[in-house]
């Protein structure tokens, strides 16, 4: 309604964007993120942890019709918004770090600093660089921390982190069908890189072990635990990732199993009793479908799992990524050459596809092994709180799996693009969340114990 009437009272407003409507939405979550931030409310935790999530969104509705890139304010204002929510958070409350957590954001800031600085890149990436990695990041930890000894925090975590997997999925799905009918497009296959549903996929493996823990501890439905299977089975569908497939579905089983009876046997039964019946209905129904058609391309070259897993890395192009990332990294091997050189100085793409060939290439051996420690002491960290905690073995599952994904379909931490329209921090987020749920764990027992 503000921005509504503001436009009327304004025409400028209307032109901002490439139509009134797409102008108005935008303002439209620019006013959501300062009323949600800084008016009272009882879910301002989850309003913290939604706001990269939605600004994700928000940007590719902009598309190009607003200035893109990491120094694009239009991309940058509600990670502004949010490191004033975070300074006005922590003049009314105390952060109590431990001498390690300080010595870990200070070290941080200088790293991450210095890889900005020597970057190549830098006229292009240095505002949204220092912003996501030199501020929003450590406030992030440092928030997380502080609210992390609530008595309900562990609960809160859940609850948020389940209706972002709600929200994440029912937008995922709208913008591919959406996309793909966009100025008269139907190639879904073309779509699913323009709405970046390849790089979703991680931040769906990281908030999965949430749903899951959501579902045991409010004993949801059987039916709706089965709508959360279908929703992330149908993004591995229409993400049309071949990458996506191998890792998904280990991924899948592993964690339903993990948490217990997370699903009853008789479900499952009568699944499998419905596609055997519904078979040959199934297969005419999949077959007039488009989609096959896109997934058909994809594994048209595969005659076998066998062939598949070996030729993925060729097939996919990513064995050439990784070996230019390769020869930028021996020409720099120490620190690499920057944070966002690679999409200068490699082919055009924002990483390697690899988390690992990406560190190489604009870190170096400097940099690749201190990210590798810091992954190190939070995977530790995962496995520490199982001991207090069984079902907590599908929050370890989950950045393991994510680490795998990160390795093989593509690096997705901090993106920082210098061209393209999606900049976020989503990842490293999520996993600060699922470090500081691991330590509230600890929190517990400790308490209990006492």
């Amino acid at each position: 309604m503000l921005v509504a009437i503001s436009g009327q009272l304004f025409s400028e407003i209307a032109h901002i964007g490439e139509s009134r409507f797409q102008s108005i939405v935008v303002l439209s979550f620019f006013t959501y993120c300062i009323l949600c931030l800084f008016s009272p409310s009882k879910h301002r935790f989850f309003h913290v942890i939604s706001i990269p999530v939605l600004t994700q969104f928000i940007q590719l509705f902009q598309k190009y019709s607003f200035s893109a890139g990491a120094n694009s304010l239009w991309r940058l204002f509600p990670f502004i918004l949010l490191n004033i929510y975070f300074i006005h958070f922590f003049l009314n409350k105390p952060v109590l770090l431990t001498q390690k957590e300080k010595l870990f954001l200070i070290t941080w800031n200088i790293i991450s600093c210095f890889f900005i600085v020597i970057s190549p890149n830098l006229d292009k990436i240095v505002l949204g660089g220092i912003l996501l990695y030199g501020f929003t990041l450590p406030m992030y930890f440092a928030y997380f921390k502080t609210v992390s000894f609530a008595v309900d925090f562990r609960k809160e975590v859940e609850k948020c982190l389940c209706l972002l997997f709600i929200i994440l999925g029912s937008g995922t799905f709208g913008l591919v069908f959406a996309g793909a009918s966009y100025k008269g497009s139907d190639n879904l296959l073309a779509t699913r890189n323009i709405t970046d549903t390849n790089v979703t996929m991680a931040y769906f493996i990281l908030l999965w072990p949430f749903v899951l823990l959501f579902s045991n501890t409010n004993n949801l439905f059987q039916i709706t635990r089965i709508v959360f299977i279908l929703i992330f089975t149908g993004l591995v569908v229409i993400s049309f990732s071949r990458g996506a497939v191998l890792i998904i579905v280990p991924y899948l089983i592993m964690t339903i199993l993990s948490i217990r009876n997370f699903l009853r046997f008789y479900w499952l039964i009568l699944l499998v009793l419905a596609i055997v019946f519904y078979d040959y209905e199934i297969q005419v129904f999949l077959a007039k479908q488009d989609m096959m058609y896109f997934w058909k391309l994809r594994f048209d070259e595969i005659t076998s799992m066998d062939a598949f897993i070996s030729r993925l890395p060729q097939i996919s192009g990513r064995a050439e990524i990784h070996a230019v990332a390769y020869t930028l990294f021996l020409q720099n091997p120490l620190f690499g050459n920057g944070t966002g050189s690679f999409e200068m100085l490699g082919p055009g793409y924002r990483e390697a596809h690899s988390l690992f060939y990406t560190l190489l290439a604009e870190q170096g051996i400097s940099g690749a092994v201190y990210m590798y420690a810091v992954l190190a002491a939070l995977g530790i960290s995962l496995w520490k709180s199982i001991e207090t905690d069984r079902n907590g073995i599908v929050v370890f599952i989950a950045f393991i799996f994510y680490l795998i994904f990160n390795h093989t379909v593509g690096s997705v931490f901090v993106i920082i693009p210098g061209k393209s329209i999606t900049v976020n921090c989503i990842a490293p987020v999520l996993l600060i969340c699922m470090y500081f749920y691991a330590k509230s764990c600890l929190y517990s027992f400790q308490e209990t114990d006492e």
